[in-house]
């Protein structure tokens, strides 16, 4: 968009730093919020378009939705023929296209995220408020769980799609809810249009769309007849708080295997109930969830608070139908001990796809749940050994101390005679050790992630310019110290506002040793063509001499991660500090 690019500034506040997506008629960025002192997300598109006007009026009807589904609208305006709209930023969040690369996902989470996703929707609805655009990349997934649908305040004004009555447009919001389920279940698209990143479902011979089980195991059967119906006949619900009444109860948590439905005692109350309804249980960051509510009428007439953010989806009274799986067969149990010896098919919110499980940790262990008694005496043994090996090594470390005491000693005088020439060989063999005392500190005024793919735990960006040691930036976990081959480096971009001479880094890391390429530039750019002005290859607190290169971006590129504690490669560093 003309005029529009990075280190753009919206409204004397909303300094744009890096795009995440165009179209035709928007961009989206993340901009620095210089007020606030914190991340946003800024849509912008040409106030001078023929929706423009549709949009910001959306967007600020989308202001008085509170739904913890939505995004937060904390802006809106027009600056120089540029409209913005300002929401809440939504770090390390996924869409469910993203997480669709990998494999379909498991049943109940594809509940769970159509379930939350439809709850925002009718509340939406509910303030005459429609989606009409939605795909797999509006509803997204962020590391603690929480679902999130992008979009709502201005994707239909700036299409001219909003001018359908409020039925039809809950309808078709509806429809796209049980498209992206049925996508979730099978990894394939049944949608008109083609998703970028998705491929299309092949239908039959006759030319209707195959159910999710003739494409994939293990669909439930109330899932199965919702996209048969909704997608095949017409029939279904008719809006998404109906839908998400349909779909209810689902885990009140992210569903990272093949979890069962929750399902809830026949003699338990409705205390019980509200265990696993909508919203129960949310994160830490997310608004607390509420008491479910008793069925409210249709919620096409908007008259009730059903689609209310406040409410949740009830819980239905009735039985469960056929397709109950709340009982554990004992195939069901052999499957989940087999799944115990193989890499999870379902990804933590940082894990990389090269990562492999490691072995059991006591050889002759299999994977089930519990160890047969001749497993238990060979853990036993392999104790007892343990103790025998570490008693010998302290009877002979024991045995050394007198000896030991009379080297040092001797050492100690051999050190004091010659004091100086020490000093100078340690200085001479660790010149980058430490910067020059005339230098002082540089200003770091923001701090980004740099690297390709998502950003890596953005959240703990600023930690690394915190003062703090004790806290500390961290990449996601990797299968071995090169990335595990998947990509070149990881790292992260310091701004320091203006282009400056520096002298020297300074930098403090957790973990084994790392390779670290410092480069200093005034634009932001890739690096793969250029030499690093200075490059560490240790761990701990290290100082690395930039020769006063000259630059206003300085990127520190990790091509090598320490190996931590626990075993696993990913790189963690506590503090940077850029001297003159």
């Amino acid at each position: 968009m003309q005029g529009i690019g990075e280190d753009t500034v919206l409204a004397d506040r909303y300094t744009l730093t890096r795009m995440l997506a165009q179209r035709d008629d928007q961009e989206l960025w993340i901009a620095f919020d210089s007020t606030l002192d914190r991340e946003v997300t800024a849509t912008v598109f040409r106030a001078t378009s023929a929706h423009a006007d549709a949009a910001l009026d959306s967007a600020r009807r989308a202001a008085g939705v509170e739904d913890h589904h939505l995004p937060r609208v904390l802006d809106v305006g027009v600056q120089d023929g540029t409209a913005y709209v300002i929401t809440e930023a939504l770090h390390g969040a996924e869409s469910m296209a993203s997480l669709l690369q990998f494999d379909r996902l498991p049943a109940e989470e594809v509940r769970r995220l159509i379930g939350e996703a439809a709850s925002g929707l009718g509340a939406a609805a509910a303030r005459g408020l429609h989606h009409l655009r939605l795909t797999p990349h509006d509803i997204v997934r962020s590391p603690d769980g929480a679902v999130s649908v992008l979009g709502l305040p201005t994707d239909a004004a700036l299409a001219g799609t909003d001018d359908v009555s409020s039925d039809e447009a809950s309808r078709i919001d509806t429809v796209a809810l049980v498209e992206i389920a049925y996508a979730g279940l099978t990894s394939r698209w049944p949608g008109d249009e083609p998703v970028p990143g998705l491929l299309d479902a092949e239908r039959r011979a006759d030319g209707e769309l195959p159910a999710p089980s003739e494409l994939a195991p293990g669909v439930p059967g109330d899932l199965d007849t919702l996209c048969r119906t909704t997608l095949g006949a017409d029939e279904g619900p008719r809006t998404p708080g109906e839908l998400a009444r349909q779909l209810a109860p689902w885990s009140s948590e992210r569903v990272s295997d093949s979890g069962r439905r929750p399902s809830r005692p026949a003699s338990a109350g409705p205390a019980a109930a509200l265990q696993s309804v909508p919203g129960g249980a949310p994160s830490a960051t997310r608004m607390p969830g509420r008491p479910a509510l008793a069925k409210a009428p249709d919620d096409r007439e908007n008259t009730d608070a059903a689609t209310d953010s406040r409410a949740t989806a009830p819980v239905p009274q009735a039985d469960h139908d056929a397709d109950e799986t709340a009982q554990i067969s004992r195939s069901v149990l052999d499957a989940a001990r087999e799944r115990t010896a193989r890499p999870p098919a379902a990804h933590d919110d940082d894990y990389d796809p090269s990562f492999t499980e490691l072995e059991p940790p006591v050889p002759g262990l299999t994977g089930r749940f519990e160890p047969d008694r001749s497993s238990s005496k060979l853990a036993l043994l392999l104790v007892a050994l343990l103790v025998l090996v570490a008693v010998v090594f302290a009877f002979i470390g024991l045995r050394g101390i007198g000896g030991g005491s009379d080297k040092a000693a001797a050492g100690a005088t051999s050190q004091s005679a010659s004091p100086s020439a020490s000093a100078s060989a340690s200085r001479s063999a660790s010149p980058s050790s430490s910067p020059s005392p005339s230098a002082t500190p540089i200003d770091i005024t923001y701090v980004g992630y740099y690297g390709t793919g998502s950003s890596e735990n953005p959240q703990m960006m600023r930690n690394v310019i915190d003062g703090d040691p004790s806290t500390y930036w961290q990449s996601f976990r990797y299968g071995s110290a090169a990335l595990g081959g998947v990509k070149s480096g990881t790292g992260l971009l310091l701004n320091l506002g203006s282009s400056q001479k520096v002298g020297s880094i300074k930098i403090t890391t957790t973990g084994g040793p790392s390779t670290i390429n410092f480069y200093v530039t005034d634009e932001v750019g890739p690096v793969s063509t250029k030499q690093p002005a200075a490059t560490l290859t240790g761990s701990g607190t290290q100082t690395a001499t930039l020769n006063d290169a000259t630059g206003k971006y300085i990127t520190v590129w990790v091509t090598q991660l320490s190996q931590q504690d626990t075993g696993e490669y990913r790189e963690r560093i506590n503090e940077i500090q850029v001297l003159s």
